[in-house]
Order: C-alpha cells, then sequence, then structure tokens
C-alpha cells in the first residue's frame, strides 16, 4: 500500500525523485532497525515525511503539535529512543525539517515504538 501510494505521489509530481529515494532509504531503515516489521506499518509515518520533506522544499509551513500533546511526547519512556532514531532518519534527508515538523515525526516515532 506504501509503496503504491509513494509511486501515485511521484508520478503526480507531488513528491520529486529524491524524496521518493528518501521515502524508500527510511523504509529500510526502519526495518533493519526492526521499529516496523513491514512497510505498510510506516504508512502514516512515510506519507507525512514525504510530504513535510516536499514542504521545505516550497517552504510551506504547518502549526506545532499542540503544547500539551508535545508534553506527553517529551514524558513518553520512548521518547529517547524515538529522538535517537529522528535524527538518525532527518540525517537521511535531502533537506533539513523546521522544528514543528520534527515534533510530528517524534509523535509517530513513540506511537510507532509503543506498539
Amino acid at each position: 500500500m506504501i509503496q503504491e501510494k509513494l509511486t501515485i505521489l511521484r508520478e503526480n509530481n507531488v513528491i520529486n525523485d529524491s524524496v521518493y529515494d528518501y521515502a524508500q532509504e527510511v523504509l529500510k531503515f526502519m526495518k533493519a532497525q526492526n521499529i516496523i516489521s513491514n512497510e505498510d506499518e510506516a504508512d502514516t509515518f512515510i506519507t507525512h515525511l514525504v510530504m513535510a520533506t516536499a514542504r521545505q522544499y516550497t517552504e510551506e509551513t504547518i502549526n506545532s503539535v499542540d503544547q500539551m500533546i508535545n508534553e506527553q511526547i517529551k514524558a513518553d519512556q520512548k521518547y529517547d529512543e524515538a529522538l535517537n532514531y529522528w535524527n538518525k532518519i532527518a540525517a537521511l534527508a535531502p533537506v533539513s525539517f523546521r522544528e514543528n515538523e520534527a515534533e510530528y515525526f517524534h509523535l509517530h516515532l513513540v506511537t510507532l515504538l509503543n506498539h
């Protein structure tokens, strides 16, 4: 499912080849690190990741995660692990992410690591 979605996004020029390749790299990383056991488990994360990456090219901005939710994420026992993974995933990116985008990835990763 996620592969089909990525192909459609690329074919319709919503994402470019660089973003598509980044998504493939992140999927491999997440499987190698046992964050996910199959690609579809990361569907929401990867969809958000490619759209956020595309936004970095257009300088479109989004609102930050709600402060109360962000505090809950930071208090989660998996937060440090999620932050470590996020730093590695962000290092693979063809662009730098604004902090408000990164907050959503912390949320996604904490959720994935708790399941």
